[in-house]
This record gives C-alpha cells, structure tokens and sequence, in this order.
C-alpha cells in the first residue's frame, strides 16, 4: 500500500460474517455503511435469525453489528416501543478494539445472543480518528 492509501473494510466484515455464520449466526453478510463519501469507513451486518427469546431482546424489530474505523464492533438493537414513539436504538459496545479477530467477534456475538454474556450501553470508546492516517491499521485492514 501506498503511504496515504486506504484499505477497503468490505474484505474484513466479510470475514466477520463468516465466522459468525460459522458460530451459528444467521446473517445477511457484510455491507458498507454511512453516508457515502463520509472519511469514516463503515460496516454492518444484518442478523437474520430470531434472538427474541433472550429477555434482553424480546421488544427487538430487528438486530444488526455494526463497525466503524474509530469505535469497533457493536450490537445495533432496534425495537418499537410503542406505534407513537417510533423506534429505539440501541448500541451495545463489545469494547474489543477496533480491528479484533473476527472468531473473537462471531465468539461474542454467540454468547450475548445466546444470552450467557451481557454488554453495556451507553457511549462507546473511540479508539483512533478515522481521518489520522495509522499504515499499521490500513495494512492489518487490507489483509482481509
């Protein structure tokens, strides 16, 4: 790679949602996400199978993780509250760093949705800027 160049974060998700499908997860693969022509480099993954028999979930429209250069990976719980209020979001921070193996996320990600691991909410860590150029994390990137 080039000193400023930019890795495409499509190659990792895509690994995360294989392992994820490898874990038992059921899920719509890795897409991009943001707003095009954003610096900060986006991912998620729908999760197709149905978690809502885990207490913490029961209200869930739907569930997705989400990644992002600067925070890492995240659960995105979306649920209606009520036909007034419309929906909630809510992220759930797997504070495992921005770049960790995508076993270490499906391996997480099994145990929240099989309800034996409890993540909080709230404000997540940001780990670096999207807009710092770091060539380590583009070439950890780039390998997937």
């Amino acid at each position: 790679m080039t000193e400023r160049e930019r890795a495409d974060a499509l190659g990792y998700g895509t690994a995360v949602a294989e392992a994820l499908t490898a874990a038992g997860i059921e899920n719509g693969g890795a897409a991009r996400a943001g707003k095009p022509g954003q610096a900060k480099r986006a991912l998620t993954i729908s999760l197709t199978g149905s978690y809502w028999h885990i207490p913490d979930f029961e209200d869930s429209a739907w569930m997705s993780l989400e990644w992002d250069e600067e925070h890492g990976w995240a659960l995105l719980d979306v649920n209606e509250p009520g036909a007034v209020r419309g929906y909630a979001h809510t992220y759930y921070d797997f504070e495992l760093g921005v770049l960790p193996d995508p076993a270490e996320v499906a391996q997480l990600a099994h145990a929240v949705l099989e309800g034996e691991e409890q993540l909080g909410a709230g404000p997540r860590d940001k780990y670096r800027r999207a807009a710092k150029h770091q060539p380590d994390f583009e070439t950890a990137l780039a390998a997937y």
